[in-house]
C-alpha cells in the first residue's frame, strides 16, 4: 500500500516486524522521539525484536534506523504532527479531547490514502453481481451501515453470518463476478483470513478495510483501503473507519450517476404508497372502532368482525331470495326481551 522507505532493499518480514513496520509509517513523529524501549512498549514487542528489526532493515542498530526517518521527516510536511501536538496538551478523557483525536485518526487516514484504490473500490461495487459483507464484533456495525447505503443505491447486497460454520455455506455461493467486503483494521479475524484464502481459488474481488500499510499478499483483486484508529494500547473508534466508508457511499452515487437518482426515486414513490396505503388502513381502523364506540353508547351489542360477517352472509342469501328482513343476533333478541327500553 505505501513504500518503506527505511529498509535498504528488498526482505521478507516476519509478522511482528510487519507489525512494526507498520507502527513506524503510521507513527514516524512520534518514533523518531523514543528510545527503543518506548518503542517495544507502544508496539507491544520487546528491545531484542525491534534491535534484529534494525539490522534486518539493514542498520548497524537502533539509532541509525530512526536517523532515516528522521531524513525522511525533514523533507515532508505532515498535517498529522501539526495536530498531533495540539491533542498532546488536551486531555484525551475530556469530549473535546476525544474528538479531537479522531480528528488525528482522520487526518492520518487522509495522509495515507491511495485515490487509486478507492478507484478501483467503487468500480469493484459498482460492477459485481452481489456484494458479500463480512465483519465482527464492532466493525459489524460498519457492516450493516454499508448495506443500508448500497441497498439503497439498488445494489444487491448480503450480510454474512460472523460463524465459521455458516459462513461456509454461503462461501459455496460465491463466483469470480461477485465481491466480498471485508473489515479486519490491525488483526484480521480468522474468518476473514479464510475469505481471503478462498479468493484465491475462486479469484472473487475484495475490498479490504485494514489498519495495515504493510500487506504481504500482492494481489491485483484484493484491494486494501487503509483506516488509522489509533495506536495499538488505545482505544479504537469507528470514526474514521465510518468517514471513509461514507466518502467510499459518496463516490459510488456519483459514479452511479442517473442510475442512483432513479432508484432512490423509485425507492421514494414505493415509499410514499405504502405509506399513503398505511394511512387508509389506519383511517379504516379509527372509521370502525369510531362505529364501535357509537354502538355502545347507544347500547347496541357490539359483535366481533366475524359474526357481523356472518349476518351479512345471511341478509343477502336471504335478498337473493326476495326477503327482505333484519336479521338479529340471539343476544340481541334476549337484550331487547331484560331491557325493552
Amino acid at each position: 500500500m505505501t513504500d518503506i522507505y527505511f529498509t535498504k532493499g528488498h526482505t521478507d518480514f516476519t509478522k511482528t516486524e510487519q507489525k512494526i513496520i507498520n507502527y513506524i509509517i503510521e507513527n514516524p513523529d512520534s518514533f523518531v522521539h523514543m528510545t527503543i524501549g518506548d518503542a517495544a512498549r507502544a508496539i507491544g514487542s520487546s528491545e531484542p525484536t525491534i534491535s534484529r528489526f534494525a539490522r534486518h532493515c539493514g542498520y548497524a542498530d537502533f539509532k541509525e534506523l530512526k536517523s532515516t526517518v528522521l531524513q525522511h521527516l525533514s523533507g515532508t510536511d505532515s498535517p498529522a504532527g501539526k495536530l498531533n501536538s495540539t491533542i498532546a496538551s488536551t486531555s484525551a478523557g475530556t469530549p473535546g479531547g476525544f474528538l479531537l483525536h479522531q480528528q488525528f485518526c482522520i487526518e492520518k487516514t487522509l495522509a495515507f490514502l491511495d485515490p487509486d484504490l478507492m478507484e478501483q473500490a467503487v468500480s469493484a461495487i459498482t460492477e459485481a453481481e452481489v456484494v458479500y459483507l463480512y465483519a465482527k464484533g464492532a466493525a459489524l456495525s460498519l457492516a450493516h451501515l454499508t448495506h443500508f447505503r448500497l441497498t439503497r443505491f439498488g445494489i444487491r447486497t448480503i450480510l454474512l453470518p460472523p460463524g465459521s460454520s455458516e459462513l461456509f455455506e454461503y462461501m459455496n455461493l460465491f463466483t469470480e463476478k461477485d465481491l466480498v467486503i471485508l473489515f479486519g483494521f490491525q488483526k484480521t479475524p480468522k474468518e476473514a483470513q479464510v475469505l481471503l484464502d478462498h479468493q484465491k481459488k475462486v479469484h472473487y474481488t475484495c475490498v479490504f478495510f485494514t489498519s495495515r500499510l504493510y500487506q504481504t499478499a500482492n494481489d491485483s483483486r484484493v484491494i486494501p483501503l487503509y483506516v488509522y484508529r489509533g495506536e495499538p494500547m488505545e482505544y479504537h473508534s469507528m470514526s474514521a473507519p465510518a468517514a471513509l466508508l461514507d466518502a467510499l457511499v459518496v463516490m459510488i452515487g456519483a459514479k452511479m450517476g442517473k442510475r442512483s437518482e432513479q432508484y432512490l426515486d423509485s425507492l421514494y414513490e414505493r415509499s410514499k404508497i405504502h405509506l399513503q396505503d398505511a394511512i387508509r388502513e389506519r383511517e379504516k381502523k379509527i372509521g370502525e372502532l369510531a362505529e364501535k364506540i357509537r354502538r355502545l353508547e347507544a347500547n347496541i351489542l357490539v359483535f366481533p368482525p366475524e359474526i357481523e360477517k356472518a349476518r351479512d352472509r345471511i341478509r343477502e342469501g336471504l335478498k337473493a331470495r326476495g326477503i327482505h328482513t333484519d336479521v338479529h343476533i340471539f343476544a340481541e333478541l334476549v337484550q331487547e326481551i331484560t331491557d325493552p327500553a
